[in-house]
């Protein structure tokens, strides 16, 4: 559950930061549309229900669907590859094997994530409360990482 709350904590601090990353945005050219989309819904703020959606482009580009400023920077090269290599070398089936059993976090005024993947056979999706989520295997800690590069303060 420690690693989750990782992968979420850098959600989080990516939605709030508008720090920009230098460096030149380079396009990962196997597919259209986003790289991955990370929606979190659930728990409870001042006017009802939390939630926010980040979108890492596939040139790198962060941003959230809030309403503009939404901008929040860009991953840098290197870690945009190594985001776009986890995800060409994730076996999805095998990740999806795994369905989560417990009692998903918004019972409890906690939240879901639903990690949306551009792959190379199509979009993946992977929804905390359905899927049983490793947070140590390479795809997540590529989000991680990509997402903490983004955020003002260091992925935790």
């Amino acid at each position: 559950m420690k690693s989750i709350a990782r992968v979420l904590s850098a959600i989080a601090i990516v939605a709030v930061a508008a720090a920009c990353s230098p460096g030149s945005p380079i396009p990962i050219p196997f597919a259209t549309g986003p790289l991955v989309t990370v929606e979190t819904r659930g728990g409870l703020c001042v006017n009802g229900p939390c939630g926010s959606t980040v979108t890492i482009e596939r040139d790198g580009r962060v941003h959230v669907a809030a309403k503009p400023p939404n901008e929040l920077g860009t991953v840098p090269a290197g870690q945009l590859a190594a985001l776009d290599a986890a995800i060409r070398a994730t076996d999805w089936a095998a990740l999806k094997s795994h369905p989560f059993t417990g009692e998903c976090p918004t019972a409890y005024d906690g939240q879901e994530s639903i990690f949306e993947f551009g792959a190379p056979g199509g979009t993946q999706r992977i929804a905390t409360c359905e899927i049983q989520v490793d947070a140590g295997s390479p795809l997540f800690v590529a989000v991680t990482a990509a997402l903490g590069s983004v955020a003002a303060a260091p992925a935790p």
